[in-house]
């Protein structure tokens, strides 16, 4: 199946992105790796953020899509948590790994970029709701503070894993995840 040259671009720009960042690509680079005229740019997208706006929907979507798959492979509500964290140790593994790409996007990001802000803490907050209704599954009595809990142990060990270029830190935070759901 061919790609249209709004799905090429933002597909490329996707990858890009979590490549080497939003600020580290330019559009030209889009352009030549799409395989596509600089006027497709222009006829699908207005701009640059516009673009990227697209290209980080995927990978929201993209994620979204690999989360709902490892908990719905798993036994039950905690087997789902701890889903969770494995897939993060899959993804660690990859060769292209750069830690959370929405993590890397917040922190460059200017005031002026609410979109972009916006479709982060969108992103954050649609993985902490999946981490809150597991535990809600599992009767914790608060499950909105567990859900936090467990967001940040997944953030930091991507981050550090990214860090340190090694897995040990998302196992250390299954580990806590699995004391934690647990208490």
């Amino acid at each position: 199946m061919t790609l249209s040259a709004a799905e090429r671009l933002t597909s490329t720009a996707a990858r890009l992105f979590q490549e080497k960042g939003l600020s580290r690509v330019g559009i030209n680079e889009i352009i030549r790796e799409a395989d596509v005229a600089r006027m497709s740019l222009y006829n699908n997208f207005q701009s640059k953020e516009d673009l990227a706006m697209a290209a980080y929907a995927a990978m929201s979507q993209a994620r979204r899509e690999a989360i709902n798959a490892a908990t719905a492979a798993a036994k039950g509500p905690k087997e789902a948590i701890l889903a969770i964290f494995d897939l993060a140790e899959r993804l660690a593994q990859a060769p292209s790994f750069t830690g959370c790409s929405f993590i890397n996007l917040a922190a460059h990001l200017g005031d002026d970029d609410e979109r972009l802000t916006d479709l982060v803490r969108r992103h954050k907050l649609g993985i902490r709701l999946q981490f809150e209704d597991l535990v809600r599954a599992l009767g914790a009595p608060d499950p909105v503070m567990l859900g936090r809990q467990l967001l940040a142990l997944w953030d930091g060990a991507i981050a550090d894993s990214f860090i340190e270029n090694d897995t040990a830190p998302i196992r250390a935070a299954r580990d806590a995840a699995a004391k934690l759901v647990e208490a």
